[in-house]
Formats: structure tokens, sequence, C-alpha cells
């Protein structure tokens, strides 16, 4: 059943999977994201360093804030350096590579396969073949069958699935964050297809790995209007309370930053939503501090902001034991925040309208009376 439900995502995952990215080299995403969202009929725009923005909206204009859902496009990678890059040589079908982001320790020691991207978007197999450099450089030698091929500066990332699905796992290359787009288009689909009220925006970063800073620099130039509530989705590591299998994760904060509650008022109102229809209907809450994320970014410049994530194994494709591996999310977590988006989209009207709010703005007059009664001098 929840295959059924999450056809469409699914498959958009699939598409995004089969079109590699890493920091500064996120193009391939970036067309087929552009092209699904011009599908849709929605508004989209392209910032001054290629963000994404899309907007959705079926009502009048309305006085309750904009929701937005956030996720990048890249994912940890090397970067193949020109030949005359900080005085370096080609020698033969040796190309020197730059990682950028978290990539597995494995990669600067080991022979790791990995795929070298072309112009046409083919791939060109290689192989890593050791540190090259000072440590502190970041520098890789990787090994490729025909170097001439190739046109430098390119992505280089590591020969894994771009998608398969082995009974309910979801493994891939890159679920970091392409599970995180994958289901912001997935929701917005849904949203349209219902015509249901706005204004939703769906936003796209770039080179997130490297530090948020796509997202930064969208925040910092105010591209969402100011009350805009931004929730972050992202695949992020497993941590004790957020694990793969037990639904998304409401992610109350990350290793930075605490978040907003009244954003986090439309996810939880979402949440209370979705149990009365589908009892049984899984959804955690945690603080995933295992690093810093987009929310932060848009939290810095003056939004309120939360975040949704996908409890992800083998975490910036680093396996348990060493070595490079597949990442992989539950189908149900990846389907269930769908469904938490498209709810919370719907909600935002009812943010503070949950039993916990209800809860702290109510107090019983009993014992309004009893504090007076009992008040001393």
């Amino acid at each position: 059943m929840t295959r059924q439900r999450g056809a469409r995502a699914l498959e958009i995952l699939r598409q995004l999977g089969s079109r590699p990215a890493a920091p500064f080299f996120e193009d391939g995403p970036a067309q087929y994201i552009l092209e699904t969202l011009r599908a849709l009929g929605v508004e989209v725009r392209r910032d001054a360093y290629g963000n994404i923005i899309a907007r959705y909206s079926n009502n009048p204009p309305s006085t309750q804030p904009p929701i937005a859902f956030v996720a990048h496009m890249d994912h940890p990678g090397l970067e193949a350096l020109r030949p005359s890059a900080e005085g370096l040589r080609q020698e033969g079908d040796l190309v020197i590579a730059r990682a950028q982001g978290g990539v597995p320790a494995a990669c600067f020691s080991e022979r790791v396969p990995v795929q070298l991207m072309l112009p046409d978007r083919g791939r060109l197999k290689g192989e890593t073949a050791g540190r090259y450099g000072e440590e502190q450089e970041r520098l890789v030698a990787v090994r490729v069958e025909d170097a001439r091929r190739l046109a430098l500066p390119c992505a280089v990332v590591f020969d894994l699935p771009d998608f398969s699905l082995d009974g309910d796992l979801v493994r891939m290359r890159a679920l970091d964050d392409l599970a995180g787009c994958a289901s912001i288009l997935a929701a917005l689909h849904r949203l349209a297809a219902e015509r249901a009220p706005g204004p939703v925006y769906g936003v796209f970063t770039r080179a997130e790995e490297v530090g948020l800073i796509g997202a930064r620099l969208m925040a910092r130039d105010r591209w969402l209007p100011p009350d805009t509530l931004v929730v972050s989705v992202e695949a992020s590591r497993t941590l004790p309370g957020a694990a793969i299998g037990e639904g998304p994760v409401i992610r109350v904060g990350d290793a930075t930053l605490t978040f907003d509650a009244e954003a986090e008022g439309a996810l939880v109102r979402a949440r209370e939503l979705l149990l009365e229809r589908q009892p049984g209907f899984k959804v955690q809450r945690q603080l995933m501090s295992g690093g810093t994320c987009e929310a932060s970014a848009f939290a810095f410049h003056g939004y309120r902001a939360t975040g949704i994530a996908l409890p992800l194994g083998n975490y910036h494709n680093a396996a348990p034991g060493g070595g490079v591996a597949a990442e992989e999310v539950h189908l149900d977590d990846f389907v269930g925040a769908v469904e938490l988006m498209a709810q919370a989209a719907r909600s935002v009207p009812q943010r503070r309208e949950g039993p916990g709010w209800r809860r702290l703005r109510e107090v019983p007059e009993d014992y309004q009376r009893r504090l007076q009664d009992t008040a001393s001098g």
C-alpha cells in the first residue's frame, strides 16, 4: 500500500538519482526539477546563484503566511581539477580531484570506484588512487579510462547505484538530499492536483554540502516573503529517537540552533490530522544534532524555520565498517514525508490549533480563582 501511495514520488526520486551531482555541479538535478515544476504550471524562478524557487498558489491574496519547503540538490563528492589549477599536472590517465563536502575517509586511502561526469551527461569509470599532497588540501588522485574525454573541471561521484528498491529500503548514491528534493516535488504535485490553497514554495538550493552556501545567499537576499514558515527537508543520519522505519522526523533543531515553535506548529497539526485519518501513521519528533541544516541558514536571517528529516543509513556514503556504501532510507519514511508536507501546507491556518497550543492558551477558571483566593498580600 505504501508503494502504491508513493509511486509518483518514487518515480521522481528515480529520475533524480539518474542525474548525479556534487557541490557546484548540480545541473543534472536542476534541469529535471525545472522541467517537472514547469509541467505542474507553478511559477518558477532562479536567483543569481542558481537556486530554484517555485511558488504554487491557488487562492486570492491571504493573510496567512506562506510555507516553504527547502532541500538541496548537491551531495558530497569530488571535483576533478584542471591541470593548471594550483600548479597541478595531468599525468596520463591520472587526474587530481578535491573533496567537496564530507566524503568518507576511505576515498583518501583505498581504491574506491568512481564515475566522472562528461559534458553529454555520460560517465567515465575510474577509481581513487590515494591522497595527493598535504592532508589539509583534501586532494585525491583519480585514475580514469581515458582522461582525454573529460572536460575539466567536472564532478566525480562514487560508483554506487543511482536508485534501487530492496523491499522497504530505498538505496541510492545520494539520498541526501535528492530524497528531500523528490518529496517536495511530489508534495507540490499533490497540492496542485487537488487545487489546494496556498501559497506554498518549493526551494532547491546549491552547494549545501560545503557550508549551506546557496541557502545562506538566498536567505540573505530575502527571496522568500519575511513571514514565510521555512521547512528544511533533508535526509539526516540516524540518531536515538530518529530511527529508520519509524516515520519522518519533525526536526526541532540541529547542531547549531533550536527552531521555531510556530513553524513547527504546522507540522504538528498536520501529524494530528493525518493520525485521525490514518491511525498508526508514524511521525517522530527529535533534536537532530548530527549536523547543521538549511533551517539554520534561514533562521539566522530572521525567518521562522523548522525541519523534516528522513532517518538515513550510511550517511554521506560512509559504510559502518569503513569503505563506501549507498545511502538508504525506509520507503514508509519517504512516503510519509510527502504526506506530512502536503498536509502541513493545508494546515498553516491551523498551526496554533493543536492540543498543545490549546492547553497553553486556555487556563481553567477554577485554577485561576484558586490562585487568586490563595494569593498572599
